[in-house]
């Protein structure tokens, strides 16, 4: 089910940076292009300044856990990049579910079902 979320080739990745908007925090910086076919699709990029590979994982992995967690919350019609910053090298699970929360907010990417608009 993750995988066909997943941005996985360069090209895709080089589309979102040169095309996508961008909004930040103090921890996150999130890429992103509203398209308009129904396919989201997401992209998590971490970079050597975070640590070595353990850390980038780590902090990868926990990225991926709390953006799927909400992945029902987030518009289809979207390809999303997210970059964390030095400063998000040791957060806890929680502030990184609700600083990607507040991003994707942010970027106008929550999707209101018709049940909530009545």
């Amino acid at each position: 089910m993750r995988r066909e979320y997943s941005l996985r080739r360069n090209k895709e990745f080089r589309y979102v940076y040169r095309r996508g908007k961008s909004v930040s925090d103090k921890y996150f910086v999130l890429i992103y292009i509203k398209t308009k076919t129904p396919h989201l699709k997401v992209g998590f990029s971490v970079s050597k300044k975070i640590g070595n590979a353990v850390h980038r994982n780590k902090l990868k992995r926990r990225m991926k856990e709390a953006f799927f967690s909400m992945l029902n919350e987030v518009s289809k019609k979207s390809l999303i990049v997210f970059v964390p910053k030095e400063s998000a090298r040791n957060l806890e699970y929680t502030l990184i579910k609700e600083s990607l929360a507040k991003l994707i907010r942010k970027a106008g990417l929550v999707e209101i079902d018709n049940e909530t608009r009545a």
